[in-house]
């Protein structure tokens, strides 16, 4: 085969594959061996999954949930023989089609980056508690060093949080799981009163729903009325004046062992024990109010 003929011969050989590309890409994507799913929908882990788009391109979970957000996507699951779900496949929605609830998505990307939250914000509290039990000091310079790194460390994770409570709602313990849920909570739990009044409504529906520690609700509460200056219900918050310790005072103390049972807390007296107090006191200091 001479020059002219090789170069003839490759340009043929381009152009068919050329045209094979060009036609591989106009046709969705279906995978292999699987069947689309029919029927209701239900909650399938992002994390065990592979996901796909139109194209047969591999998305993260991420991304997958961003686009769902746009609402010009659609899903569809493709399950085995035994029905379980192996590949989503996302793809542009077609006009008058149903839109996928995000309810419906467990991702397990939101569960792991929750968890690893709720890492940040308990480790430097870890780490500050046993720097007081060993040397008793709060003022040394290590302690101040630890607790400028805890402010700053929770205005990350309170950024981190809203945002996804603000674009996912408050996940419940079916969502993301009892860790992750707890998440929330604590990081809100050390926000700003503002940020504490706007989001304790979420998390008491939640726990009310089964899908929130009732004991995280009652704790909020008490820090929100604490911090408004008015008496907690559940007598879980203390405060530390002039370095002695107090029990901020409590409404109606003579039913708030009731009161603790209906959010699974333990008696008062059990809890007072603990932390080294009783109540009621009786020099409370002008402070305190």
């Amino acid at each position: 085969m001479n020059i002219l003929s090789r170069h003839f011969f490759c340009a043929i050989v381009f152009c068919i594959t050329l045209s094979t590309t060009i036609l591989v890409a106009q046709t969705p994507y279906q995978p292999s061996g699987l069947v689309k799913k029919t029927g209701p929908r239900s909650q399938v882990d992002l994390a065990s999954v592979i996901i796909k788009d139109n194209d047969g391109k591999t998305l993260d979970a991420q991304t997958f949930i961003q686009l769902l957000q746009t609402g010009e996507y659609d899903s569809e699951a493709y399950v085995d023989e035994q029905e379980q779900v192996k590949e989503i496949v996302i793809r542009p929605r077609k006009e008058g089609s149903p839109r996928i609830e995000l309810q419906q998505v467990s991702s397990n990307s939101l569960k792991d980056e929750l968890e690893n939250v709720r890492i940040k914000d308990q480790a430097l509290r870890k780490l500050l508690m046993s720097i007081t039990t060993s040397i008793n000091d709060t003022n040394s310079e290590e302690y101040k060093y630890l607790m400028l790194l805890m402010v700053q460390e929770d205005v990350k994770n309170q950024e981190q949080v809203i945002k996804i409570v603000d674009e996912n709602g408050w996940l419940g313990i079916s969502q993301v799981g009892v860790l992750a849920n707890s998440a929330l909570f604590l990081v809100i739990q050390h926000a700003s009163l503002e940020l504490q009044e706007k989001y304790f409504p979420l998390l008491k529906e939640s726990a009310e729903k089964g899908e929130s520690n009732l004991a995280d609700m009652a704790l909020m509460d008490d820090r929100i009325r604490m911090r408004r200056k008015l008496k907690q219900l559940y007598g879980s918050q203390t405060v530390n004046i002039n370095g002695k310790n107090y029990v901020w005072p409590i409404e109606d103390p003579q039913n708030v062992d009731e009161r603790r049972k209906q959010v699974q807390l333990p008696p008062l007296s059990d809890y007072l024990k603990i932390v080294g107090l009783s109540y009621p006191q009786d020099e409370l200091p002008s402070e305190l109010f």
